[in-house]
This record gives C-alpha cells, structure tokens and sequence, in this order.
C-alpha cells in the first residue's frame, strides 16, 4: 500500500515566517493600546485633581500675628495680600484682627487674602461744649460717640441759663466711645430771695415775679400772727440764693387763732398750769408770797387770746 500524501504547507501556513510575524506584529499593537490608555487614564486623572484639588490651598493661619509676619507667611505660601484697618478692643494695634478668607479656608494658589489689621482701641475726643444748651450738647456728644453723663447745675454770672458751663473731664480729653461725660449747666446769676412775708398776698406775688422768680400759693391758709389776707410764711424764706424761674410758695394767713383763756383764779398751781397749756397757752408764773395759789391772772378767764400765747398767773 501506498502511504498517504501530506499536502504541502503554503505560505501561510503556521510554521512561515508571515505566520510568526504576524503574531509578534498583534501584540506589539496591544502593548501600544494598553500604554496609550495608561498615559490617558493618567492625564485624565491629573487634570480631574488639577481642576479639584491641585490649583488650590488653604489659607494659613495669621490671627494675631503681626502685619508684617502675616504677610511674610501668606506671600511664601503663594498668595497675594490686600490690607484693611480697623479699631479693636481686644487685639494689639498692628497685629492681625482677621482674614478673608478664613483660616483653613481653600483657596486658588495665586488668590488673594485680606488682612484686617488693627488700630487699636478706638479712641474719641472730648468737645469743647462751653455755652451750648444742654440740649444741643447731649446730641454733640452722641455724634463723637460719647453720651451724656450726671447733669448738675450751678450758678454762674458768664454762661446763659441752661447752657453748659463745664465738662468733667474736660475739652480735648481722650475716651473710648460710649464713655460718659458729666455736665455742669448754668443756673444763671444767683438771685436773693425778697422777704415777702406780712404782705398782702397781691403785692407778694408781683415783688416775687418782678425779682425773676415764678410764685405758687398753698391751698391750705393757716392761722398765725399775720394779718388775715397777708403772706404767712414763704419758702425758700428771705435772703435765700435762687436761679432765675425758681418757685417760691406762698402760704397766707388766717389772721390770729383766738382761743378762750380759761378761768384758774384760786387754782393751785401745778392744775393752772395743766389746764392753760390744754387749751394751747404757755405759762408764766410770778411768786408774789410764799403759797400755791392763783390769785390773779392775765388775760383773765373769758377773755380771747391767740392760741399759743402767754397767760401770766400771779401766785401767794
């Protein structure tokens, strides 16, 4: 028998040299593709953390820092310094009150941080208020940022009634705002009290306003040793110092409280006396001989004398 015939490879058959170029040619491409997606993959990834993440930082911390060592620690960190002022209580002028953005805060590498620097604390001058009414004084001291203190008044012969005569502390004092400044305003020039008392009531009121003085009479008259109709007593009373429109207030008089003196003829002494002062009177005694009884007595009994006057006894 005749062995079978193994058809001839051709040439593209699996042991050719086509055959195993083209096997070494297909896996250089892979490689080729698979770098090429690596690179992307890469680039991608790059740009995704430039765009969320690499193109920023944050802001360093400066508060309190001085002007100079804020701005020397933002500069080396990348960043632009814009300065403002402003007057703080707490913080030491020329150090770092705050930043914009905050502490910790992103931000771009080339941005820009504002410094609020301080002045320290805020200080305001006293004005000089001589002579102004109070009421204008008052909204002067509200526009430096002071407000008004105590308010005393006092007499003085240069300044007008009702403007201020001083300030405590003085013009030209340095405060912090919202401190108080007292004033002292002017009551004008003194003026003395006339005596108007024993006066019909008419006259007194006329001499009173003529004096600068304003008048109130008292509701109630009382009983005393002025004429009825007339000025009992005044208050303030006579030769006291007042201000122009000051009050003064009048209280007329009755006239005289009469009372009956009681009869004590032939009384001891001790029940005379008890029974003149319980009906209002004082006492005098007058010892005439050695004894206890009131022999005599004046006003006598029944007669009108004015309450809380003197009745004399004679005693023997």
């Amino acid at each position: 028998l005749a062995a079978p015939q193994t058809a001839p490879e051709g040439p593209g058959g699996p042991d050719s040299p086509g055959s195993h170029r083209r096997r070494r040619g297909g896996g250089s491409q892979r490689w080729v593709v698979v770098t090429l997606a690596v690179v992307l993959l890469a680039l991608i990834g790059t740009g995704v953390w430039y765009v969320t993440t690499g193109q920023f930082t944050q802001t360093p911390a400066v508060l309190d820092k001085t002007e100079t060592e804020a701005t020397k620690t933002l500069e080396s960190a990348g960043l632009d310094v814009k300065v403002t002022r402003d007057y703080s209580e707490r913080i030491e002028r020329g150090h770092v009150i705050d930043s914009d953005p905050a502490p910790g805060s992103r931000i771009r590498n080339t941005g820009t941080v504002t410094l609020t620097v301080s002045r320290g604390p805020q200080i305001v001058k006293v004005p000089d208020l001589s002579g102004t009414p109070l009421s204008d004084a008052k909204r002067e001291l509200r526009e430096a940022g002071l407000k008004a203190g105590d308010v005393k008044r006092a007499f003085d012969e240069e300044t007008a009634q009702g403007s201020v005569v001083s300030t405590d502390p003085g013009a030209g004092t340095k405060k912090r705002p919202g401190a108080a400044v007292a004033l002292t305003v002017s009551k004008g020039a003194p003026l003395e009290v006339p005596d108007v008392v024993g006066e019909d009531e008419g006259s007194a009121q006329q001499e009173l306003r003529e004096a600068g003085f304003k008048v109130r009479v008292a509701e109630k008259r009382v009983f005393s040793e002025e004429d009825e109709g007339t000025v009992a007593r005044q208050s303030p009373a006579d030769g006291a110092t007042g201000a122009k429109g000051d009050t003064v207030t009048l209280t007329v008089s009755k006239g005289q409280d009469m009372v009956e003196v009681p009869d004590v003829e032939d009384l001891a002494q001790d029940e005379a006396r008890e029974k003149l002062e319980a009906a209002g009177f004082t006492v005098d005694v007058r010892r005439l001989f050695i004894g206890d009884t009131v022999f005599n007595q004046s006003p006598g009994g029944g007669e009108e004398a004015p309450r809380g006057s003197e009745v004399t006894l004679w005693i023997r």
